[in-house]
């Protein structure tokens, strides 16, 4: 169905007008900032040159603190895990696709590609937030666990599964306190949780499209449940409403329901975006019908809740980016975008839906959207080992301990953001060996600010280069007596052995269990996986050599 309400936010845009305060860091800023985070900017031997915090809402919603976070270090490393990965994709792995002959633009080059570049930025994202607890002083000391992550679960016809990511269950913090986390962690050490989806849109950061980025979270807050990776549908809003259950109302009356508790008088000035896909169809089509316009995006829906009910964000006509109504995409992407939602004063419900039904291409978009709870005997087992059974529908209170504990979230533009255009894209003038990376910060307070951080390569940008690359890049393609000498000599630096552990966590998490701070390996699952093409017998060969040289890492399962 073609309608004037239906758009795609690349072709009608959206600007942003509402408060936008600057605060430029002097020097002696700079200078402090610089030596908080020494141990992570030597790692890539860079150092920040300039920065500028602008302010886009610094109103407080009064449910909140800071908590640990008000450690300068802790809240400003979130930021550098979004920021430094982003610039790690663009320096290498960005608009990789178009490098290639047409011919070669398979989908099995494409998901090689998204593979590398989720490889690239897990990996420095899990550099920054382990070198931050390792260097953290006394009374502050914190371990971090991985809660909420995207890339494991198989997408029919488009990915294999178990994507480079930080896993559920990593760890980061000091050896000492990993060792004992869940069992006799000491009071003072404050347990933290987090959440990522390492790149959203990982298809477009290959094909150098608009509005690709790095997220997470990190919250003191305990998570109760583990939500399943799997489809989640959501109604969101930049305002709070009542909870309801949303499989007793139709789409129309839900949009009737949220309008009203939102303040909106008349749908000609509503919004309510979608993921492009054939299962959205029937609800676009039944709002479009009321008269509500329903924008659009080919890959990525995590964003539009980070930035949902902007005072100053709008499009052409006027309306703004309002709500999701029915919208169904990944759950790690609608928790991370739900937290700072609600941080911001919004509301989301969410409810599990059938990935498998949602997935059939026999079916017509109208029966895809009936199926879309029609659950498999494998994703019902998912639900209730997850204790889901009994919620037809969850807010994030149903997840999480105290979602307004103290937290701080951050978004990291790879390419321009079109829903947020301040947002650029990293710039790198490799002549001045400098990078500036623009980062939105929503922190558990409720205040909003873009922070432009502008990095010098103290020591040349092709040395900068090297230092932000995965070590797998020394061991692809290599016979298995080249792979043991490269990682016996990581396993002699100091520095390298940091990096190989955060890379061989990420690469290969579906076939390690944690237990004490070291790792059991599933050599079956390794197998299985390279069975299903998911890894190859280059893996299989740096697994092989990381056990032989460095045993101390694993622990035995026999």
């Amino acid at each position: 169905m073609s309608s004037p309400l239906r758009y795609n936010i690349s072709d009608v845009r959206l600007t942003y007008d509402g408060p936008c305060e600057p605060y430029e860091m002097e020097k002696d800023i700079v200078a402090d900032f610089n030596s908080r985070h020494h141990s992570v900017l030597d790692l890539y031997k860079i150092e920040l040159e300039k920065g500028t915090i602008y302010t886009l809402d610094d109103s407080v919603n009064g449910r909140s603190n800071l908590g640990v976070f008000r450690s300068k270090q802790l809240r400003e490393a979130v930021i550098l895990a979004a920021a430094l990965p982003a610039a790690a994709v663009v320096i290498d792995g960005y608009d990789s696709l178009r490098k290639l002959p047409k011919s070669e633009h398979t989908p099995e080059t494409i998901n090689k590609l998204k593979r590398y570049n989720d490889r690239r930025a897990a990996q420095i994202m899990s550099e920054v937030l382990q070198a931050t607890t390792e260097s953290v002083e006394l009374g502050d000391e914190v371990v971090i666990e991985s809660i909420i992550t995207e890339g494991l679960r198989l997408k029919p016809g488009v990915e294999t599964g178990g994507n480079p990511t930080i896993p559920v269950g990593a760890l980061f913090g000091k050896k000492e306190h990993v060792k004992y986390y869940g069992r006799e962690l000491r009071s003072e050490i404050t347990k933290l949780s987090m959440g990522s989806d390492v790149i959203e849109g990982t298809t477009k950061s290959v094909k150098g499209l608009h509005s690709s980025f790095t997220s997470l979270f990190v919250t003191e807050s305990y998570f109760k449940r583990h939500i399943p990776d799997i489809y989640v549908e959501r109604w969101m809003a930049g305002s709070m409403f009542p909870e309801f259950n949303l499989r007793n109302v139709d789409i129309q009356e839900g949009a009737r329901c949220i309008a009203e508790l939102c303040g909106i008088k008349d749908f000609s000035e509503m919004s309510a975006f979608f993921l492009n896909r054939p299962r959205h169809e029937k609800a676009m089509n039944s709002l479009n019908a009321m008269g509500i316009a329903t924008p659009f995006d080919n890959d990525g829906d995590l964003f539009p809740a980070v930035v949902m009910g902007m005072d100053g964000l709008h499009f052409p006509d006027g309306r703004g980016l309002d709500c999701m109504v029915g919208e169904i995409g990944g759950s790690a992407e609608w928790v991370v975008g739900a937290l700072p939602l609600i941080w911001r004063g919004g509301q989301s419900l969410g409810a599990l839906s059938s990935q498998s039904s949602l997935s059939r291409k026999d079916l017509s978009p109208e029966e895809l959207w009936k199926e879309r709870f029609h659950y498999t005997e494998e994703e019902l087992i998912l639900f209730q080992d997850a204790r889901f059974e009994q919620k037809p529908f969850f807010v994030l209170e149903d997840i999480m301990d105290n979602p307004f504990a103290g937290g701080v979230s951050a978004f990291c533009s790879i390419s321009d953001n079109y829903y947020l255009p301040q947002l650029k894209g990293i710039v790198i003038d490799e002549g001045s060996g400098l990078i500036t990376t623009n980062t939105l910060m929503v922190n558990s307070l409720g205040n909003v600010k873009h922070w432009q951080l502008t990095f010098k390569c103290v020591e040349g940008f092709e040395v900068t280069v090297e230092k932000m690359k995965s070590p797998k890049h020394k061991l692809c393609g290599q016979n298995r007596s080249v792979i043991e000498k490269e990682i016996a000599k990581m396993a002699g630096n100091l520095v390298d052995r940091f990096k190989l552990r955060q890379f061989f966590v990420n690469e290969y998490y579906p076939a390690i269990v944690h237990t004490t701070g070291k790792l059991a390996l599933l050599n079956q699952t390794i197998d299985a996986m390279i069975e299903r093409k998911t890894l190859n017998e280059n893996d299989r060969m740096i697994v092989d050599s990381v056990l032989k040289i460095l045993p101390e890492w694993f622990v035995s399962m026999t």
